[in-house]
């Protein structure tokens, strides 16, 4: 499909200089990223590509330990949820408690000024994980490390309990946000034509942001797209420019929702992934100039 000049000539001006709209945010706290999607354990080191300018970081507990010395304050969202549960079934592992011990001495204790918050869960809904799981790990980690906040991602509207989504999202009764969290949000992604964007945008992420205020009086962060996993019909070009400009949206967004205190970017760098069947090499962030220097321009007017 040809895009035409539409997604060209913005390629030129976003290189030249990116402008984001909006000046300094009172109530964004930070701008993270997700490393390697599908692992805690990277293929490479790839924070010195991006730490100067965003203020956080996923990464998995053993990873974190090899790094550990060189991180600033409130600079990790540790993920948990591969350490935790049984993702063939959802089932939160009988050892759980020890677990979090353990990970405590061998990883976190003497780094906890480094932590931002515990990640605890990806979209739990799709794997079985239910609220009461999720809530016997906050009491378990509020009990270990006071103060640490946890955080939550849940696919789409499926933070929902409502039986209207119970076919869609399953865990009838055992969805709803857990006690005891502290922040919560979604990833819902724009996967049609550019064209629709707007419309999209309005329909996804504004209005599940709205009901998730209704449900929750928790702080909400926001999931960013930042690969190309659904823009495969694109040149790279093409999809650079399209991921820049749903960036900004995000970014925009976020600057006029009080409720919002931070953007998480999914994803930093590469992985292989099967799409409707084929496999495919989605490419992240890292790779697209002018969807980088959105995001860092971005962050840097949103939080500095």
């Amino acid at each position: 499909m040809t895009m035409g000049l539409r997604y060209l000539l913005p390629v030129m001006a976003l290189i030249l200089g990116f402008q984001p709209a909006f000046a300094k945010s009172q109530h964004i706290q930070f701008v993270s990223t997700y490393l390697q999607p599908g692992t805690t354990r990277p293929d490479q080191n790839y924070l010195p590509e991006f730490l100067d300018h965003l203020t956080a970081v996923h990464l998995g507990p053993e990873f974190f330990g090899s790094v550990r010395d060189t991180l600033k304050p409130r600079q990790v969202l540790f993920d948990l949820a591969d350490e935790l549960f049984n993702f063939k079934d959802g089932s939160l592992l009988s050892n759980y408690q020890e677990t979090i011990e353990t990970l405590g001495t061998k990883y976190v204790d003497g780094y906890e000024k480094t932590l931002l918050a515990f990640y605890i869960a990806d979209e739990p809904s799709d794997y079985g994980i239910t609220r009461d799981s999720l809530e016997l790990v906050i009491k378990a980690l509020n009990k270990r490390f006071p103060g640490i906040p946890t955080y939550i991602i849940w696919d789409q509207n499926c933070f929902d309990n409502s039986p209207a989504l119970d076919t869609k999202c399953g865990l009838a009764g055992q969805r709803g946000i857990p006690e005891g969290i502290d922040w919560v949000g979604f990833d819902w992604y724009l996967r049609r034509d550019p064209e629709t964007d707007v419309s999209d945008f309005k329909a996804q992420i504004v209005a599940t942001v709205e009901r998730m205020k209704v449900v929750t009086d928790k702080p909400i962060v926001l999931v960013p797209d930042g690969t190309d996993e659904f823009l495969q019909k694109y040149s790279p070009t093409q999809r650079d420019s399209i991921m820049a400009d749903r960036m900004k949206m995000f970014f925009d967004y976020a600057e006029k929702e009080s409720r919002i205190i931070g953007l998480d970017n999914y994803a930093w760098a590469n992985h292989r992934e099967t799409l409707r069947g084929v496999d495919t090499y989605v490419i992240g962030t890292r790779e697209y100039p002018v969807t980088k220097k959105a995001l860092f321009d971005l962050t840097a007017k949103a939080l500095r």
